[in-house]
């Protein structure tokens, strides 16, 4: 799989791009990955055997599609980390960045699944590096200053990362759900802000230290 030449070809190939940019759509409008060269192909107006040329198989493609909806979200991340702001304030940002992050990328949290347990071991390592070690290290640096400022309790960043995932990326990909449940077609803007605020709400009260004595 050419993994270490899939940025490149991306950067550089207006082909490889519609390629992604394809692939996304129709990830987006379906509840898995059961998505064909030929769709894709019909989709983006490139020939499919370009697939295998430029990303080497699905999951060369799939993995070049986590690199990019990753750059966005994990750059913002960094940033957010250097700002003066208050712990909680900088969990607030991020967890309305990962909610919008999946409303851009519903699939995401499927892809990386998939790319955990059927991919190479290298994809595998990769789809680490760009998401799950650096979201715990930012988890860690947060509720580090949380604890110092008296904001935000103790607790274990690795768990921290599966709370805010899950509690983020659950109505995403439940779209059935969504219908019944709040009567809509799909997550509207509206929806979106209605859900972060909710959300968000929830997580920090839960953060929050507890009353001595």
């Amino acid at each position: 799989m050419r993994t270490d030449s899939v940025p490149i070809a991306r950067k550089t190939n207006a082909s490889a791009e519609a390629l992604l940019v394809a692939t996304a759509e129709l990830l987006s409008e379906r509840g898995d990955l059961d998505v064909s060269f030929a769709e894709i192909s019909r989709r983006s107006g490139v020939n499919a055997a370009m697939i295998k040329y430029y990303f080497g198989n699905k999951d060369g493609l799939l993995l070049a599609l986590v690199e990019r909806d990753a750059e966005r979200p994990m750059a913002a991340m960094d940033h957010l980390l250097t700002t003066a702001l208050p712990a909680d304030e900088k969990l607030r940002i991020h967890i309305s960045g990962v909610i919008n992050t999946y409303h851009r990328s519903p699939y995401l949290n499927r892809v990386t699944h998939h790319l955990l347990n059927n991919a190479s071991p290298d994809a595998a390592t990769r789809v680490i590096d760009i998401f799950m070690a650096p979201m715990v290290n930012a988890y860690r640096v947060i509720i580090a200053q949380g604890v110092d400022e008296g904001t935000l309790a103790e607790t274990d960043p690795r768990f921290l990362y599966f709370t805010i995932v899950g509690a983020c990326e659950h109505i995403f990909f439940a779209n059935s759900t969504v219908r019944h449940v709040l009567g809509a077609a799909k997550v509207t803007d509206r929806i979106k802000q209605e859900f972060s605020a909710h959300v968000t709400e929830i997580l920090l009260a839960g953060l929050r230290p507890r009353p001595i004595g």
